[in-house]
């Protein structure tokens, strides 16, 4: 019989763009006052990685800086967590440092290749590590009306030494409004559906999916969506993996 979820460890780090973390840079050359450097500060009512509580169903500070010069990228991104209620009340902070690649295929289509490491600074279980790398293949098509991805991500030891795991998430991106009152970066809908896998069959493979609005007005940009999983309570072992509304409020800079 499978093991709760929990009973593994915990299952936290990266989440995927549009699901409470901000998205990892696209590789787009950014022009500003801080030439090809941007960075982004955000709070959020709830980290969710994957479909999974990151911070005990409470609220998390995040931030990112980035570099993106033609077509490489690379940055690095940090969030406050909470990892209690997975049995570990002190580690708080996620470090995630990444790079990656991002090619033109059309005048509609983009591929973008990045690898990842995602480093938990104080976080002192004996025995266990929970720093670990993904590398991660992804392509987008913008057919105007509407955009659609697919996203793969493969980690050779996965979060807590858990072995192989693996996981694709497709994402449906529909504008709704190039601009709306004082939402002069425009108004759209998005969703992503994804699956975990993990070689470990003691560990429970789940689905996990969600369902939003974002909103941009000059450097803020605001974001509502619901967030799941297809595990029960009872296989999560807590409350991480209940539906809920997210909030995510983000400022990029500069503008």
């Amino acid at each position: 019989m499978k093991t709760k979820l929990a009973t593994m460890g915990l299952l936290g780090a990266m989440s995927l763009a549009g699901m409470a973390q901000p998205a990892l840079a696209d590789g787009e050359e950014a022009e500003s006052a801080w030439g090809p450097f941007s960075a982004t500060i955000a709070v959020t009512s709830d980290y969710r990685f994957r479909g999974l509580s990151q911070s005990d169903n409470e609220a998390a500070i995040q931030g990112s800086i980035d570099y993106a010069q033609d077509w490489f990228f690379a940055g690095v991104w940090a969030s406050s967590l909470d990892f209690t209620s997975y049995g570990d009340p002190d580690t708080s902070i996620e470090v995630d440092l990444y790079a990656g690649a991002t090619a033109s295929l059309s005048e509609s289509t983009s591929g973008t290749i990045k690898a990842v490491y995602y480093a938990y600074p104080d976080e002192d279980i004996p025995g266990v590590d929970y720093n670990y790398w993904e590398f991660i293949a992804s392509l987008d098509h913008d057919f105007g009306k509407a955009g659609i991805g697919a996203e793969i991500a493969y980690s050779p030891d996965f979060f807590g030494e858990i072995g192989d795991a693996v996981a694709l998430t497709g994402t449906l991106t529909v504008p709704l409004w190039g601009e709306l009152w004082i939402f002069d970066g425009g108004i759209e809908a998005s969703a992503h559906l994804g699956e975990q896998w993990f070689e470990d069959d003691t560990i429970l493979d789940y689905m996990y999916y969600d369902l939003g609005v974002s909103a941009t007005a000059g450097v803020f940009t605001f974001d509502a969506r619901y967030i799941d999983t297809d595990l029960s309570k009872a296989e999560c072992g807590s409350d991480a993996c209940d539906g809920e509304f997210v909030f995510t409020l983000s400022i990029g800079l500069p503008g």
